[in-house]
């Protein structure tokens, strides 16, 4: 019997006009398209996974970029029903992490005789336990049927801050239109000229203490966490990145050194406020291409914690920890957040590691970074 599969979709994705292709791809690979959704048609519906897993669906497919994938997780997370990606976005941070290929032909085959790989993800609630309201028709909290609340999902990265200016434009409709493959240098350029400073604080838990590595002090011994230890932060930031997928960039495949899609812990990146000169070393000093990914310590370096042990950069002005979770909270006005680049909620908002690993087809011979 063919794999039953349902294909969701985004009209605006990268490479949206391949969809057609795409589902001869999938019907190549044998398997049985019993349904294609757009996107939108889901935003006000409850999770969707375990009636279409009731139905005898065998896969749901996210035909679309990083944005798209978001929003079918969230779908479809607490149902054990596996995630097939075909990568029809601009940047496909989340299918590049995974090792599914670019081709369409190739990411079809994968979801039809690949192995299924258990992932980490994202989620999020508001951290006043209440609906808080998003873009107009997007709430952060989604109410079921019976009024109770579910989280919202992401599988790349939830951020507050620049990023979301720069998402606004970029997925601007109209701008897609107008500017076509410019839209993502014509969103830097404004969000740059933007550069709007946040008043935030994040409170964690489950921190990771760092262990000692090659570039610490000799004396350094590794650390572990009390109930004395300061756990929050409070600065002026540009930017907070709450990130799980090790990958992103695009075709650059920019990595966090140490990262995982499977060790249970989100990586929290904060720029505090910066000029650009300094904003863009210290990007460059954290980041690097996935086969040349290194510590962020220069050799010789002495590593310092600015906030508290769980500091992982020395470099000033930008904050790196690992942890289970964080309330993150923004003064005076709630601020909107993006999920895996799509706004999709405000602050204050919570956010942890989902309890559940998704299941997600991906090919035989990969493994997480």
């Amino acid at each position: 019997m063919p794999q039953r599969i349902i294909l969701i979709h985004s009209p605006h994705s990268g490479s949206s006009s391949k969809l057609p292709d795409a589902l001869k791809h999938l019907e190549q690979a044998g398997l049985e398209v019993v349904n294609s959704i757009s996107i939108a048609k889901l935003d006000d519906l409850p999770a969707q996974g375990t009636p279409w897993k009731e139905s005898g669906v065998d896969v749901a497919i996210a035909a679309g970029g990083d944005g798209l994938v978001a929003g079918v997780i969230t779908h479809i997370a607490e149902s054990g029903l596996p995630l097939g990606i075909l990568p029809l976005g601009t940047s496909n941070d989340i299918a590049r992490a995974l090792h599914i290929p670019q081709d369409i032909g190739e990411a079809a085959q994968v979801i039809a005789q690949g192995k299924e790989q258990e992932v980490d993800v994202g989620a999020a609630q508001s951290a006043e336990q209440a609906t808080h309201l998003g873009t107009p028709s997007q709430p952060v909290v989604a109410s079921t049927q019976d009024g109770s609340h579910q989280y919202a999902y992401f599988a790349h990265a939830l951020t507050v801050g620049v990023n979301v200016q720069f998402a606004r434009i970029a997925t601007n409709v109209a701008t897609r239109k107008r500017f076509g493959r410019m839209t993502y240098p014509y969103a830097v350029l404004k969000t740059a000229a933007a550069r709007d400073a946040l008043d935030i604080r994040l409170e964690f838990e489950g921190l990771a203490m760092p262990q000692a590595t090659a570039t610490s002090q000799a004396t350094e011994s590794p650390m572990h966490t009390t109930p004395e230890t300061l756990t929050s932060l409070r600065c002026r930031a540009l930017q907070v990145a709450v990130i799980n997928t090790p990958i992103f960039g695009g075709q650059r495949e920019f990595a966090i050194a140490g990262s995982s899609f499977e060790d249970r812990l989100l990586d929290i990146v904060v720029l505090e406020q910066m000029d650009m000169g300094t904003l863009g070393k210290n990007i460059a000093r954290s980041f690097a291409p996935k086969k040349q990914a290194v510590a962020p310590m220069l050799p010789g370096e002495k590593r310092t914690f600015t906030h508290h042990p769980a500091e992982l950069s020395g470099i000033p002005g930008m904050h790196h920890v690992q942890a289970a979770g964080v309330t993150i909270t923004t003064s005076a006005h709630p601020k909107e957040v993006t999920f895996d680049g799509e706004v999709r909620g405000r602050t204050p908002i919570y956010v942890h590691v989902a309890e559940k690993q998704l299941r997600v087809r991906t090919p035989d011979k990969a493994s997480t970074p």
